[in-house]
């Protein structure tokens, strides 16, 4: 697999784009209040700084747990260690993001079939309505 050499090394929440960081915080907070039976939009509002990108986001985390091929792996919102699931997903979304289709493809192709990665690509690409 060529995760390895897509990613960089292993990561700190504090020690990364800020972006990034709200990604991963955020799909933590989705996670953990989903599984509650809580509705994570007041929380991924506060931390994306907007409701309609807070809405997207949630339609993205499902697209991540439908399509994802084995449980996504998160840390607790605490921890300030990263972990691959939430590195790969802040990586494709900053390349969904950037139209970075081939990119996208070359980093998620031995884990995700074409189907799966045409919907996440979707989902990421339209998270936020001005392109970074």
């Amino acid at each position: 697999m060529l995760t390895h050499q897509l990613l960089p090394a292993p990561q700190r929440l504090p020690d990364m784009h800020s972006r990034d960081a709200r990604h991963i915080l955020s799909a933590r907070s989705w996670c953990i209040l989903r599984r509650a039976g809580h509705d994570p939009l007041p929380r991924l509002t506060s931390v994306l700084q907007s409701d309609m990108v807070a809405k997207r986001f949630g339609l993205l985390m499902e697209v991540v747990t439908v399509v994802w091929p084995e449980p996504f792996a998160l840390f607790p919102p605490c921890c300030a260690a990263v972990s691959v699931d939430e590195s790969l997903l802040a990586r494709a979304v900053e390349l969904a993001a950037g139209n970075a289709r081939p990119q996208f493809d070359e980093l998620l192709r031995d884990m995700l079939p074409e189907d799966a990665r045409n919907m996440l690509f979707i989902r990421a690409r339209h998270l936020y309505p001005v392109r970074y």
